[in-house]
């Protein structure tokens, strides 16, 4: 579109006008969400859709994708993502109530404003000093969602992510990953946790829980986890016992896994009694990259 030209009045005029469009549109889309709820109506209850009806994460990461792709001119992806998350989350707030759980131990102001951003400005947000508090604020409220900082590569003790929920059970597992729009820039990136089923985007990771009952070295892994046809990078460890091996392996396999998926059961059986459980605990469509522009020197 080329460079409007006229006095300073029209222009100014332009700008109402659009502004005018804008509004209409937004209260348009309002109107077709309540139209949304109402087909959902036979599921609501006394607050509205169950969570679980009103959010679809997956759905939510190819709108920012169809419009990222389409998006032209000096407004920002984050920009673009942060306009639409507003709106996506005012009309979640308006099928559904919900309480936000947030990680604020560490960088606490950071991890509110990511929260923020994703949940919205008018979210209601409670904060806890741990991630595990916010794991169990989940699994006590059915309409509630969390953040909660990526786990650290090595961890001391029982991990807060093995108390996530496996796929298909009741219970929190992880549904997003933040921020939606990676460039490298110093926001700490978190996951968002709820009681919502993961579904195929095209682009995604799945997480899996491993306990480990014998000693197997990564390699060892890897090689199991080739076999199975799987791509995985390793996430984190933690232990729940005075041993020099993790007791428990958090892995980020490449794509979109289903809790029957055959390739689940085939690494179960070829690594026999050295894996107590494989569990799917959540995934997430993967971050939209942004290349970030180099400034001259």
């Amino acid at each position: 579109m080329g460079q409007k030209t006229g006095t300073l009045e029209d222009l100014r005029a332009e700008i109402d006008h659009i502004d005018d469009a804008l509004q209409d549109l937004l209260i348009r889309r309002a109107a077709v969400t309540r139209a949304i709820a109402k087909v959902k109506q036979p599921e609501a209850g006394p607050d509205g859709v169950p969570l679980a009806a009103a959010l679809r994460p997956a759905r939510e990461a190819l709108i920012f994708r169809r419009l990222l792709a389409r998006h032209q001119g000096e407004l920002s992806p984050q920009l673009i993502v942060g306009i639409w998350r507003e709106i996506i989350a005012s009309s979640l707030r308006a099928q559904a109530n919900f309480q936000a759980h947030v990680y604020a131990g560490e960088c606490e102001t950071a991890y509110v404003g990511v929260a923020r951003a994703y949940f919205g400005s008018a979210a209601p947000l409670r904060t806890h000093s741990k991630a595990s508090l916010v794991v169990h604020a989940c699994a006590e409220e059915m309409n509630a969602l969390g953040v909660v900082p990526l786990p650290e590569p090595e961890e001391p003790g029982a991990s807060w992510w093995a108390q996530l929920a496996p796929a298909g059970e009741n219970g929190p597992r992880v549904i997003a990953k933040l921020p939606i729009v990676a460039n490298g820039d110093v926001a700490p990136a978190a996951y968002v946790i709820g009681t919502i089923e993961q579904e195929p985007t095209g682009d995604d990771t799945t997480l899996l829980l491993l306990e480990i009952t014998a000693g197997m070295s990564r390699t060892r892994l890897q090689s199991l986890l080739r076999e199975a046809g799987l791509v995985a990078r390793f996430a984190a460890a933690g232990r729940t016992s005075e041993k020099s091996v993790p007791d428990e392996i958090l892995l980020e396999l490449k794509g979109f896994l289903g809790k029957d998926d055959r390739r689940l059961a085939a690494l179960a059986e070829a690594a026999g009694e050295a894996i107590a459980r494989v569990a799917l605990i959540g995934g997430f469509a993967n971050p939209i990259m942004v290349r970030v522009a180099k400034e001259s020197k």
